[in-house]
């Protein structure tokens, strides 16, 4: 059992001991905008107690990624997660991590009905969880490298219709044209594309779809967006 005290100066959480926590499966705040949406939002859940279930070691910075799961208060808040109640409120933004547990569960638990009700009632700023994905990101046409490039770095939506597929040894290219350098590429892991496979997603079926893709833009180009998990993909059409 913990117990939350406040924000650091650089936006992150500490407890009443001392120890910096970040939220798993939260994106990082990119501006002051959304770093004063997330700290007013978490404001009401300060000098409460929560059940802390630590998902693995401090980072460079010295934050633990973690959980914090409240207790009694079955009849306020179902689900009892925190970061989900900050992703239901519009206070923060999805970001998978693969390998850490209960992160991909965070975003259904967000979109759930009884949850987006729970935080409306506590009066606070809610987002409608339909509209979710998209809040507050930019979203970038992926055909347009100059688009890609003055988002690098930075989390965005990019939306685009698939070229070509390229299947490498160890990733995946989803290329938004088929020259190099005229569009960006999503890049799939192995085990990703597997997974993929497996519920019928093939090569063929990809070329000439639209899709969405949610994450990190990167690369030495600023033209890649990687992802890890099956939920920061979608197919529109």
């Amino acid at each position: 059992m913990v117990r939350l005290a406040g924000l650091d100066r650089h936006g992150d959480l500490v407890l009443a001991d001392g120890t910096n926590l970040r939220l798993a499966g939260l994106a990082p705040r990119q501006d002051e905008t959304e770093r004063e949406r997330f700290s007013a939002a978490l404001q009401q859940w300060l000098g409460r107690d929560f059940q802390l279930a630590a998902l693995g070691g401090a980072d460079r910075w010295g934050r633990a990624p973690a959980r914090l799961l409240l207790t009694g208060a079955a009849e306020e808040v179902p689900g009892h997660d925190l970061a989900a109640l900050l992703l239901a409120a519009g206070a923060a933004l999805h970001l998978p991590e693969p390998g850490l547990a209960g992160c991909n569960a965070l975003w259904r638990a967000a979109e759930s009905g009884a949850l987006a009700k729970a935080v409306a009632d506590r009066a606070v700023s809610a987002t409608p969880a339909t509209n979710l994905a998209l809040a507050g990101l930019p979203v970038v046409d992926g055909h347009d490298p100059a688009a890609m490039k003055a988002q690098a770095g930075r989390i965005a939506v990019v939306e685009g219709r698939i070229a070509a597929v390229g299947e490498r040894a160890q990733r995946t290219y989803l290329n938004f044209t088929r020259r190099r350098g005229a569009g960006g590429s999503v890049v799939l892991s192995r085990s990703l594309w597997r997974e993929l496979q497996r519920g019928g997603w093939t090569a063929s079926a990809l070329t000439g779809k639209r899709v969405r893709v949610r994450g990190v833009i990167e690369g030495r180009d600023g033209l890649l967006i990687a992802i890890e998990t099956r939920a920061a993909l979608e197919m529109v059409d």
